[in-house]
């Protein structure tokens, strides 16, 4: 018995009266001691009887019947009333049903005496299996990609036209690059996963960088294409891909090759390359920055060409 229950100097009665009619409307008969010991989650019954100075009148206070606490029906009489009503239902009855139609007993003293309190474990005990519950299943639980709202032309237009990495979409839509990613694949869009390592910038992309933010013009840094190129700068709205070639590094025979790859698929993506050599950077940076911003203008004539 719970002992966190409270004594009886610190319920009021009315409460008391409230709980045992509760009970007894629980149990379809005015409970025994034992039962509304079980049964009550407020008090236990030995205080009730302190207060009312006895359990009848206790009973009898709250407008109960303290003679039809004791239900003499014997256990074979139960058992033959359960067959009956279940041979009249034609299946396992309810609590409410077996109260509906009985003779003798009630489904209260069936649960006590056969179910220790339980109407599913009684039906068992009497040889019959209980009905299943008609619970309703859980509506769908929407998945976190669901609860971002995107859309999905522009995020297809953002990763096949603009050509950005899921991370500078996720950036951009401020969200996580995984709803990007999946989502991009719930559209169709092939997606490539990024197995690089973000390269040390070079002075002569610092230099780029910094005339390109001088003049305010939108770039974005070390940008990934599909996943299997790096471009040193990229315009997204205009898809200029810009290159900072080393004089030396560049020359070799592996990398023109490697590089020519690079432009090859670039273009096949509707890309513009823009490539400058070290030299050029260091010389005059900003002639450099001219001929970007003339492809700039030419793509977007209704810029105001800063000066």
């Amino acid at each position: 018995m719970d002992n966190t229950r409270g004594s009886y100097v610190d319920i009021p009665r009315k409460l008391l009266i409230d709980e045992v009619r509760r009970v007894a409307h629980e149990l379809g008969k005015p409970p025994s001691m034992a039962e509304f010991g079980h049964y009550s989650k407020v008090v236990h019954p030995h205080t009730c009887a302190t207060k009312f100075h006895g359990w009848k009148l206790f009973l009898t206070q709250a407008g109960l019947n303290p003679d039809a606490t004791v239900d003499r029906t014997t256990d074979a009489e139960l058992q033959q009333e359960f067959r009956r009503i279940h041979d009249l239902l034609g299946r396992t009855p309810t609590r409410k049903e077996f109260d509906k139609c009985k003779l003798k007993g009630c489904s209260a003293t069936v649960k006590v005496r056969f179910g220790k309190g339980s109407w599913s474990e009684a039906c068992k005990v009497l040889g019959y299996l209980p009905r299943p519950r008609n619970v309703q299943p859980p509506p769908p639980r929407k998945k976190g990609i669901d609860l971002v709202k995107l859309d999905e032309a522009k995020l297809r237009f953002m990763y096949e036209e603009e050509g950005l990495s899921a991370r500078a979409i996720a950036t951009r839509l401020k969200c996580s690059p995984r709803t990007v990613l999946l989502r991009l694949r719930r559209i169709g869009v092939q997606v490539r996963r990024h197995y690089y390592l973000q390269p040390q910038e070079t002075t002569p992309e610092s230099l780029l960088y910094a005339e390109l933010e001088r003049r305010r013009i939108p770039f974005m840094r070390q940008q990934p294409i599909d996943g299997l190129y790096v471009v040193d700068a990229l315009i997204p709205g205009a898809k200029i891909a810009i290159e900072c070639d080393g004089d030396y590094w560049h020359k070799l025979p592996e990398v023109q090759e490697r590089d020519k790859r690079k432009d090859k698929y670039l273009k096949g993506r509707r890309y513009l390359i823009l490539r400058f050599w070290e030299s050029e950077l260091k010389s005059d940076v900003a002639a450099c920055v001219d001929r970007i911003e003339d492809e700039w203008d030419r793509i977007r004539p209704r810029r105001k060409k800063t000066v």
